[in-house]
């Protein structure tokens, strides 16, 4: 009887002791976790259409969705700062804009150019004046201001009467004869003047220093 229970856990003795690796193994085994997704994904450019079909909307930045052919504004800025692309820009403001001709008794004009700007400015909108005067120091060339400007017809009629606030004083007159008369700190002088059909005439004005 005693040999009879020996013998009949043998088996079992054997069960355990080749279980035990694989018991063991797998209690030592490290479980890899699964992968998470980030919080706050980064939402890239994209368009997606169906396949094979014309796409017909875009998806832009913070979730902005544009459908297609739409115009934007220039200037356009989507949340978070986003440019849409091909978005025209703002027009930058012009010299020409910045600068506006006066108009007294019905003659434009414009005077200026002090200082390396403002002489660039007068230079690119003399074209656009038939009649442009210079006032200067004779022999150093230093340009003055403050210069009175009367502009008469020749016909006796006084057209415009001002002072220049620089150096250059531009006038669109129509074409004719004229008498242009300056005072720089009370030394006057006096000069006839043609403006033709087509061009510009440029008269400067010089005094002693």
């Amino acid at each position: 009887m005693r040999v009879k229970m020996t013998m009949s856990l043998v088996p079992l003795l054997a069960i355990c002791v080749y279980a035990s690796p694989l018991c063991a193994q797998s209690s030592t085994e490290q479980v890899t976790p699964e992968p998470r997704r980030a919080e706050n994904p980064t939402t890239q450019w994209a368009i997606a259409p169906e396949p094979g079909a014309v796409p017909s909307a875009t998806l832009y930045p913070e979730g902005t969705v544009l459908q297609q052919d739409t115009l934007l504004p220039a200037g356009t800025v989507f949340p978070g700062g986003a440019i849409p692309p091909g978005t025209p820009s703002a027009p930058a403001p012009t010299t020409e804009s910045a600068m506006q001709a006066d108009v007294a008794s019905g003659v434009p004009y414009i005077s200026g150019g002090v200082g390396l700007s403002g002489r660039d400015e007068m230079n690119e909108i003399k074209s656009k004046f038939n009649l442009r005067l210079l006032f200067a120091v004779q022999g150093s060339g230093v340009y003055l201001a403050d210069v009175k400007v009367k502009i008469d017809d020749a016909a006796g009629p006084t057209l415009l009467s001002v002072v220049s606030q620089g150096p250059w004083f531009y006038a669109n007159l129509t074409p004719g004869r004229y008498v242009v008369t300056v005072d720089n700190a009370g030394q006057t002088q006096t000069k006839e003047v043609t403006v033709p059909a087509n061009g510009a005439v440029d008269q400067p004005f010089y005094w002693a220093d």
